[in-house]
């Protein structure tokens, strides 16, 4: 395999500050919840009359940062494709600056409700944003790695919540403890947004617009080795993707596309946006943002209090940043990702049915069975290992990847959206859910665990290795150029035989 290039790795990387906000943004009010300040200045009851009304307002505060997120994602359809995808994340930095602000300096109940959507309408942008810029300019071999690196900033975003969290609890006399927290969600936009200028836009975008110089400039800087000093590599995969984009030209006009609707038409595709919204989905039906948004409740109705249940919280998303590096570094890549979604939901199912079970039997006895306790803990550690190593990383991966380039930021938004509306409904209901029904909320994601699982089984190809335009052949579409061992004698004399200069490819297609 060869080696990552530098400056393709940076790149990736830089764009995943983006992925921190956004892991930032979706879990910080996770330890807010468990500030007492936090409650004491919206006047939120912890028990007796008023606890109805806080687990309606918590659930508000969850459910509209996920409905926010949801539109956010929709419109990536048009702006990613119409803007670039780099504009795409810079105007989703600028969304959530207004968000954090707002949510920062929240004088009532309605306007932190509204500062909520509108950090969700940022994030929902940039949480489909990034892996759409990351894969398309990843080579193929390592685009588990880039994208994956979405997912590992998530968990760093996550983790750093837990610990502002829980240093800010010791500021027990003012609002500080919990205005803190959600202005460190600045930080990461600001300095995305201050260094996004000096990257590049990405090349695919860039041919869709006719700007193939510019984009033939992208591909021969992110893809060069140094044991390439002709760039083969890159030229290689410039015409690949110079063909395949006039080949899916020709199927545009074909199907008669006007609007984004007239894709359906097409089996293929039909079967790429079931394949995008059950990745996303495998996560959303995990129960992985239940469990995040509300572990220092669940730790408090496990018989744990004071500062522990934060301090949880920030370990609990340190160990799911680091099943994030394993997945991206380690298993992507190596063993595919449809092994490791099935992997994965399976784990995270088992786990909830265990915890659904302690929770039944141990959790508001009168004499605490400390043993059983403990394994509630441990379950919903060990439900983040199989989360996080198998599921959070992949599913980005999955969707960055399953949609041709003329459809990808309408795919890759639905997917999304499909995510973040589920993520809206079910932190939303969970706090009435958990006061009402207890542990078989539970069951709930088990069952869905089941139907994720069936889907990727079923449907799902592996597409670990392949190039974005050669993974067309796994939906029975057609490819324009394969670039395999079998073909590179002739695929070497025919860039031998052209200009070497990316605007000649699309001469040579044109022809």
């Amino acid at each position: 395999m060869a080696k990552r290039n530098r400056h393709t790795s940076y790149i990736t990387i830089f764009a995943a500050i983006g992925s921190i906000t956004y892991g930032y943004a979706a879990s910080i009010i996770g330890q807010v919840i468990g500030q007492p300040q936090f409650y004491n200045y919206f006047a939120l009851a912890q028990k007796g009359p008023g606890l109805s009304r806080t687990n309606t307002i918590l659930g508000a505060m969850n459910g509209l940062f996920f409905a926010g997120g949801a539109l956010g994602s929709l419109s990536i359809a048009y702006t990613a494709s119409a803007f670039g995808r780099l504009r795409t994340i810079q105007i989703a930095c600028m969304v959530c600056i207004l968000g954090a602000a707002l949510m920062a300096g929240a004088a009532n109940v309605a306007m932190y409700l509204a500062s909520r959507f509108i950090m969700g309408w940022g994030v929902g942008q940039m949480v489909c944003g990034v892996p759409l810029y990351q894969a398309e300019l990843s080579p193929p071999k390592h685009r588990g790695f880039h994208v994956g690196l979405h997912g590992i900033a998530l968990g760093l975003g996550y983790a750093l919540t837990g610990f502002v969290g829980f240093g800010c609890y010791y500021d027990s006399t003012s609002s500080f403890q919990w205005r803190f927290p959600f202005a460190v969600q600045l930080i990461p936009t600001l300095i995305l947004l201050s260094g996004s200028w000096k990257l590049p836009e990405s090349p695919r975008w860039l041919l869709m617009k006719g700007r193939n110089d510019e984009a033939f400039q992208v591909i021969q800087r992110l893809h060069a080795q140094p044991d390439d000093p002709d760039d083969t590599f890159a030229r290689k995969e410039f015409y690949q993707m110079t063909q395949q984009f006039a080949l899916d030209e020709q199927k545009k006009q074909n199907l008669g596309v006007v609007h984004w609707w007239d894709y359906f038409k097409k089996a293929s595709y039909r079967r790429r946006i079931l394949i995008g919204c059950g990745a996303t989905l495998s996560s959303a039906c995990s129960g992985n943002l239940v469990v995040n948004n509300y572990q220092v409740t669940l730790y408090t109705g496990l018989g744990i209090t004071g500062g522990i249940p934060i301090l949880l919280f920030a370990i609990w998303n340190i160990v799911g940043m680091l099943g994030n590096i394993v997945a991206a570094t380690a298993l992507m890549d190596r063993f595919g990702r449809k092994i490791c979604l099935l992997i994965g939901i399976a784990g995270t199912a088992t786990c909830l049915a265990f915890e659904a079970a302690l929770t039944k039997y141990f959790v508001g006895q009168e004499t605490p069975n400390k043993v059983g306790l403990g394994f509630g803990t441990f379950f919903i550690f060990f439900y983040v290992v199989f989360y996080a190593t198998f599921i959070d990383a992949q599913q980005y991966v999955v969707v960055s990847e399953a949609f041709p380039m003329e459809f990808r930021s309408i795919g890759v938004a639905l997917s999304l959206f499909a995510q973040t509306a589920a993520a809206a409904l079910f932190v939303g209901v969970a706090p009435v859910s958990f006061t009402h029904i207890g542990w078989k909320f539970y069951l709930v994601f088990i069952c869905l665990d089941v139907c994720t699982f069936t889907l990727v089984w079923v449907f799902f190809p592996e597409t670990k290795g392949l190039s974005l335009e050669e993974i067309n052949e796994l939906f029975g579409d057609p490819v324009a150029v394969h670039i395999t061992h079998d073909q590179e004698d002739d695929l070497d004399k025919k860039i031998q035989d052209m200009s070497l200069v990316g605007v000649d490819y699309t001469h040579e297609e044109k022809a």
